[in-house]
C-alpha cells in the first residue's frame, strides 16, 4: 500500500508544474486529489477516527482540484456529510496544498460562501474572522496541545479560493515537502482535527449565535420547511426547544406591552386568536402591533402569510417590535428569557423586496384536474 506521505509528497510536486489545461501533471494530480488520497483517507477515518467517537456518524471524504479549468489550489477534506454538504459551506478539515507546492496544510477551516436571499454569496473577510475567533474560543482548551498552530497559513495566492482559506483557516499542521512524517504521525494528526472538527459541530447545535449564521428561530424555520417537503438533511435538528421558544416569545411580548402602556396605550393579547400580538390603543388611535423575540441582534425574523398579508392591509395602522439580544437561561426548569433591546417601527411597510419564501405550495395540474 502506498504510504499517504508519499501520495502528498507527490502532489506538491506536481504543483510545481501547475497548468489550468488538463496537461498529463495536472491529470496525475487529478486522479490523487480525487481518487487516491480520497480512499487512503477514508481508510483512516474508519481506522482511526470513527472508532473514537464524537457523535458525528456521517463523516465523509472528497477532493477537488477544478471542474474543467485546474486550481491553483487543490484540496481534500472530511467532512459531515449534512453539516458540510459541499466545501462552501460550513466547517471541516482539509488537506491545502500550497501554490508552489513547498508545503501542505493540514487545517481545520469553513466555508466561504453562505445562503442570502436565495443564493450562495461570498462571505466578507471580517465575517470569516469573527467564525474564526469564535471556533478559536471554542476550542481554546484543546488548542493549548502547541503542535496545532493558530498562525496564519501562506497558500501563495492573494485573491480567491485560495486567500479565503487563509483567512478561514482555525487552525493548522503544517507540512514541508522535504519533511513529511510518517504514516502514524499523519493519522494522529488527522484524528486530532477530526476531534475539534467534531467538538466545533457538537457546539454549533448548541449555540444560540454563531457569527455569519441564521439565527435560531430561522434555522429552526429553515429546518421545518425541510422537513415539511420530506427533506432531512439537517439531521442535527432544531436549536430552541418549544418551551425555550416560548419563553423567548412571551418575554418579547412582555416588553412589548410595558412599552406601549408607557406610551399611553391600552393592550390586549391577542396572538392566540389573531395573526398579530398586541392590540394597542388609546384617544381613538388603534394599532396592530407584531412582536418578534430573537437572542440574535434581529437582522431577519420570521413571518407567516397571515402575519404578511394583514400587515400590508393595515399598514400604516402598524407596529413592528422585535426585541433583540435576549438572554435565555437554558439550564433554569422551565427555561427563562431575560433582558433584551426593543426596536420599534411604527408604522412598519412590509417591504416585499425583503421577503424570502421558506416553503412554496403547488398545485399539481394533472392531480388538480382530476379531482383526486
Amino acid at each position: 500500500m502506498v504510504a499517504m506521505r508519499d501520495f502528498l509528497h507527490e502532489v506538491l510536486i506536481l504543483q510545481s508544474k501547475y497548468s489550468a489545461d488538463n496537461t498529463p501533471e495536472m491529470a496525475r494530480r487529478g486522479r490523487l486529489i480525487r481518487h487516491e488520497i480520497p480512499q487512503r483517507l477514508r481508510a483512516l477515518v474508519t481506522e482511526r477516527i470513527s472508532l473514537r467517537g464524537g457523535g458525528v456518524n456521517d463523516l465523509k471524504v472528497g477532493g477537488r482540484d477544478g471542474t474543467g479549468k485546474k486550481t491553483f489550489i487543490p484540496w481534500v477534506r472530511v467532512h459531515s456529510e449534512s453539516r458540510s454538504p459541499s466545501a462552501t459551506v460550513g466547517w471541516y478539515v482539509v488537506y491545502l496544498f500550497s501554490a508552489s507546492g513547498d508545503r501542505v496544510y493540514l487545517s481545520l477551516n469553513q466555508g466561504t460562501t453562505k445562503w442570502t436571499n436565495g443564493a450562495f454569496v461570498p462571505r466578507p473577510e471580517p465575517e470569516l474572522r469573527s467564525r474564526v475567533r469564535w471556533a478559536r474560543q471554542v476550542l481554546a482548551d484543546r488548542l493549548v496541545d502547541g503542535f496545532v498552530s493558530t498562525e496564519a497559513i501562506s497558500l501563495g495566492v492573494d485573491k480567491g479560493l485560495g486567500r479565503a482559506y487563509e483567512v478561514g483557516n482555525v487552525a493548522a499542521v503544517a507540512y514541508d515537502r522535504d519533511e513529511l512524517p510518517d504514516e502514524g504521525v499523519l493519522a494522529d494528526d488527522l484524528a486530532f482535527l477530526v476531534d475539534l472538527l467534531q467538538e466545533l459541530y457538537a457546539e454549533a447545535d448548541r449555540s444560540l449565535a454563531i457569527p455569519g449564521e441564521p439565527a435560531a428561530e430561522i434555522a429552526d424555520a429553515l429546518t421545518a420547511a425541510d422537513e415539511s417537503a420530506g427533506r432531512r438533511n439537517r439531521s442535527f435538528g432544531y436549536r430552541l426547544t418549544a418551551a425555550e421558544r416560548r419563553a423567548i416569545e412571551q418575554h418579547a411580548v412582555s416588553v412589548t406591552t410595558d412599552y406601549l402602556v408607557s406610551q399611553g396605550f391600552k393592550v390586549s393579547d391577542v396572538g392566540a386568536t389573531h395573526s398579530f400580538d398586541l392590540d394597542a390603543r388609546r384617544a381613538g388611535e388603534r394599532v396592530f402591533v407584531e412582536v418578534k423575540g430573537t437572542t440574535s441582534n434581529g437582522a431577519e425574523i420570521v413571518l407567516t402569510k397571515a402575519e404578511v398579508e394583514l400587515h400590508l392591509e393595515k399598514y400604516p395602522k402598524n407596529m413592528l417590535a422585535v426585541v433583540t439580544d435576549i438572554a435565555l437561561d437554558r439550564k433554569a426548569e422551565p427555561p427563562t428569557a431575560t433582558a433584551g433591546v426593543l426596536r420599534v417601527t411604527h408604522p412598519w411597510q412590509v417591504d416585499s423586496t425583503l421577503l424570502t419564501p421558506l416553503t412554496f405550495r403547488y398545485a399539481v395540474p394533472d392531480l388538480l384536474s382530476s379531482g383526486g
